[in-house]
């Protein structure tokens, strides 16, 4: 019985590299941190993050849900035919077309995916290869749903770690024309599982397995790739509070899911409802948030108070010396600046030390002081909210 296991797994992971979804998610990471990166050249004049920025810090939480997935789908038995799974790849690539993480939400991938195979599937049965307008419609949809909502709990987790080094500086147009600070918060997670599928060398072990079944009494085993990730901004205030604040409304709709998910059990039209509820509830989340940041007064923009910090490059000096993205720089050297000229001239009154006084955050003064170096005082690694840098050096050539 063992051998059999393994001989399905190594087949299982064989047919893993055949998903093109594999190949996609590579490719859609590739762009959009390239993308990102000529966009920071494009306003800053330097690149802010390194390459793949857009995934680091992500492959503990990938193989927590990885293997939590594993555990449900073997332990209770979730058979799909991989009619399902090319199915879900497909909709995954169609919803990332424009190279965005905006419709990588589970509820989206699966919600459409349901729709999909239910509304579609039985009028394209003439147009399909033999067997897969079946499979789809013979498909379980209460383990759909529960896959569904254990990737939306994921992504509530990957909003709620959300850090303020996590985001990613941009510039855009304000209301007036001018050119004001925006924070993105954008992650993308790789979650690979093993799921049962249709016809292998599994038997059954217990009476009761596999609880979600097709017919059949055999059994292979399949390695799926899964997207999930986020993708939003904050103009009105620090773009990690607001990640975290749309994480808890996230996690509160996957336990929502989660719970309609398990009644559907007794119920096959609790299934349908979690589909509904997971598809309306997280646009109206995006709705919501991104409507309450629109009314907020505008948190990354010039001040006559002082130096607004929009990012800070890693491993840069401004990076050794504490300085954080979203305070503001005061005074320099014991004098008041206001514009980024200001600033640099403050720094080389004093060509062998710095003083600076920040605001953080939360209203505190922080005094920062450091030795200047030979090179240092316009490498600091200081991100501002200024004009766009093309246009800038447009005007001063």
């Amino acid at each position: 019985m063992l051998n059999d296991w393994l001989t399905e797994l190594l087949y299982g992971i064989g047919n893993f590299f055949l998903n093109p979804l594999l190949y996609w998610g590579l490719l859609l990471t590739l762009f959009v941190s390239s993308s990102r990166i000529r966009k920071e050249r494009n306003n800053f004049g330097t690149k802010v993050f390194d390459f793949g920025k857009e995934w680091t810090g992500t492959w503990m939480l990938s193989l927590i849900f990885a293997l939590l997935l594993t555990a449900v789908s073997i332990g209770a038995g979730i058979v799909m035919a991989p009619v399902v799974v090319l199915l879900i790849s497909a909709v995954t690539i169609v919803l990332t077309l424009l190279f965005r993480f905006t419709w990588l939400s589970s509820a989206y991938i699966f919600g459409f995916s349901f729709l999909l195979a239910v509304g579609a599937a039985p009028y394209a049965a003439d147009y399909l290869p033999a067997g897969w307008a079946d499979d789809l419609e013979g498909l379980n949809w209460i383990s759909f749903a529960l896959i569904m909502s254990i990737l939306m709990l994921a992504e509530a987790v990957l909003l709620l770690k959300t850090k303020r080094e996590d985001t990613l500086p941009e510039l855009v147009k304000g209301p007036r024309g001018r050119w004001i600070g925006q924070h993105r918060f954008r992650k993308l997670l790789f979650i690979p599982f093993v799921l049962l599928v249709p016809a292998g060398a599994i038997e059954p072990f217990a009476p009761w397995w596999p609880f979600f079944h097709l017919n059949g009494t055999n059994y292979g085993l399949l390695l799926v790739p899964l997207l999930t990730g986020i993708d939003g901004f904050a103009k009105g205030r620090p773009a990690f509070i607001e990640a975290r604040k749309q994480g808890k409304a996230v996690l509160i709709l996957a336990f929502l899911t989660l719970a309609v998910s398990l009644a559907s059990m007794y119920s096959y039209y609790f299934a349908i409802a979690a589909f509904v509820i997971a598809l309306i509830g997280r646009e109206a989340i995006t709705l919501y948030f991104r409507s309450k940041d629109r009314k907020r007064k505008m948190y990354y923009t010039e001040s006559s108070k002082g130096l607004f910090v929009l990012a800070v490059i890693p491993q840069s000096p401004a990076d050794r010396l504490g300085i954080l993205a979203g305070e503001r720089i005061e005074k320099v050297n014991g004098i008041r600046v206001t514009t980024e000229r200001a600033f640099y001239e403050a720094i080389q009154t004093n060509s062998q030390y710095c003083k600076m006084e920040i605001r953080d955050d939360q209203g505190e003064i922080r005094i920062k002081q450091r030795a200047m170096y030979e090179g240092e005082p316009h490498e600091l690694g200081i991100i501002f909210v200024q004009e766009q840098w093309r246009y800038a050096s447009r005007e001063s050539s």
